[in-house]
């Protein structure tokens, strides 16, 4: 009698465990499916909100500080009526410092130069940076209509 109540359990342990790998899958189904649907919202989300519009009358390069980052940014071109934008997540608030080359010269934005624009861009989820050449920077919420990347 111990056999058949071992051999019953055992079977009953088995449903069990199949019927538990099946919520499993099921389970597994729903977390794909929820993952997909995050997935997609934050793709409509702009993870890239921060750009820089080059408005000059040449070719220039820039590169910013973050202030999570002990580093500076990499040199980045841009060439004359194309924008670029910065690292994913990067945003004017975190920056603490900016620099553009422009032919021979290079300007630099500190923190004091930056919280003007920062507060401009403060509520918006993008910012657009232009450069109209010789050390003027303007701020947009969006990108200018005729904007395009490089």
């Amino acid at each position: 009698m111990n056999v058949s109540v071992d051999k019953t359990f055992a079977g009953t342990k088995s449903r069990a465990a199949v019927r538990h790998m099946g919520q499993q899958r099921g389970m597994g189904t729903i977390r794909l499916a929820l993952l997909l649907a995050a997935c997609a919202a934050l793709g409509a989300c702009n993870n890239w909100p921060t750009s820089l519009d080059n408005r000059a009358s040449g070719d220039v390069r820039f590169r910013y500080h973050h202030r999570l980052y002990d580093e500076w940014s990499f040199w980045a071109p841009v060439k004359q009526g194309k924008a670029v934008l910065f690292a994913h997540e990067h945003r004017v608030r975190d920056m603490s410092g900016l620099e553009i080359t422009q032919g021979a010269l290079t300007y630099r934005y500190g923190p004091r130069a930056l919280a003007p624009v920062q507060r401009f861009c403060a509520g918006s989820s993008s910012c657009a940076l232009i450069y109209r050449g010789e050390g003027r920077l303007e701020a947009r919420t969006s990108a200018l209509p005729d904007a395009t990347e490089r």
